[in-house]
């Protein structure tokens, strides 16, 4: 019996220094895995906001009835300033690729509507320098903005999984009509009554930056600033007249926008 219990405590014995031996197991925690939706994908939004014009009238000649050939007429209210402000709203469609983890590249296009218009007595640079008021304003000129559209390419960088700040530049457009009209007796003297309207769509460049979000699943809020450059455009009022009046139209545009869009797919990323 001695013996059996004597066996038993050496085996116990044993036992506990084996395992004192191995000391504690130690063990690696498995990494926290954050499931994030890519940028990547398709996306479709609308937007409104505000855009303001700089806008200016030059009258360069004159085909005056009076004294042909003469332009001393010219300083005579001018250039003249058609800036206009007006509300904007309209829709943008895009393509986001995110890459290199923070970064996401794109291309996007918009078309917006508005209504910005100027209107001023007379036709700048056509009246003498005694002419009054009233005469004056028997003539008009006025510079009117309609839609505007862009294609545009993008690129920024992701401060947080969820936002992501950008550039955007790219061609832009926009619908302008200039209107001119003068009677007998007006500031310009015309030889019959005149009133002749170019409607055209400019072409020119925009570049801008913006914020913009991930609020709630795939929805994508943004604010954006841009700026466009349309040049120089040159018209001939009252063509095949002694009437003429030869002017160029500079125009720059500014427009501030708030969007909410959608995000078509989109796979979801593991960021460890």
């Amino acid at each position: 019996m001695k013996k059996l219990i004597f066996v038993l405590v050496a085996a116990a014995y044993a036992g506990s220094a084996t395992a004192a031996d191995l000391g504690a197991r130690s063990y690696t925690k498995a990494p926290v895995v954050e499931q994030v939706s890519s940028w990547t994908g398709f996306y479709l939004g609308g937007e409104a906001g505000g855009r303001w014009s700089d806008s200016t009238w030059t009258t360069y000649a004159l085909q005056d009835p009076i004294a042909p050939g003469s332009n001393f007429r010219l300083p005579q209210g001018n250039p003249a300033s058609f800036d206009s402000t007006s509300a904007r709203i309209g829709g943008y469609a895009g393509y986001n690729w995110q890459f290199a983890t923070s970064w996401v590249a794109g291309l996007e296009g918009d078309i917006a509507w508005g209504d910005g218009k100027k209107t001023l007595a007379g036709i700048p640079g056509t009246w003498a320098p005694a002419a009054t008021a009233a005469t004056i304003a028997l003539d008009g000129s006025s510079v009117k903005l309609g839609w505007d559209a862009a294609i545009r390419g993008k690129l920024g960088i992701l401060v947080s999984p969820n936002v992501l700040l950008f550039g955007t530049g790219g061609v832009a457009w926009q619908d302008v009509s200039i209107n001119a009209n003068c009677q007998p007796g007006g500031g310009w003297s015309c030889g019959a009554v005149r009133n002749t309207t170019f409607n055209t769509v400019k072409t020119g460049w925009t570049a801008g930056a913006g914020v913009e979000a991930k609020i709630w699943g795939n929805w994508l809020a943004r604010g954006e600033y841009r700026y466009a450059d349309f040049g120089r455009t040159d018209y001939l009022f009252f063509p095949s007249t002694s009437d003429g009046v030869w002017m160029h139209h500079d125009l720059k545009t500014h427009t501030v926008s708030v969007g909410l869009a959608y995000q078509f797919g989109g796979p979801v990323v593991a960021r460890y």
